[in-house]
């Protein structure tokens, strides 16, 4: 009936400087937790688990990233897609131009 835990502190190390931590102190990893009434052990869906230190509370919060909020949108617009597809074309009829593809 035992659990156990590994801590890893960003004091020190790269993670410190990086955004995506900025909020959180360090991380927690489970590595084993109690098997009651159970053949096997089973770990937990989510293991990225980070904590927080603050003056007299310890939290522990699920790791998640951030949304993408770049100004930049690197998709592919449909003429651009269209020509492609039809240049492409392995199976093409032998047509040529901007035609786009029925399915």
């Amino acid at each position: 009936c035992d659990n156990a835990i590994a801590l890893e502190s960003f004091k020190g190390s790269e993670r410190e400087t990086n955004p995506l931590y900025k909020d959180y102190h360090g991380l927690l990893h489970v590595r084993q937790v109690p098997h009651l009434n159970c053949l096997a052990s089973q770990l937990p869906d989510h293991k990225d688990l980070a904590f927080k230190l603050k003056r007299k509370q310890f939290s522990i919060e699920r790791l998640h990233l951030p949304p993408d909020l770049s100004e930049t949108v690197s998709r592919v617009s449909r003429g651009e897609l269209a020509g492609g597809a039809a240049a492409a074309s392995a199976c093409g009829s032998g047509t040529s131009g901007n035609k786009h593809l029925d399915f």
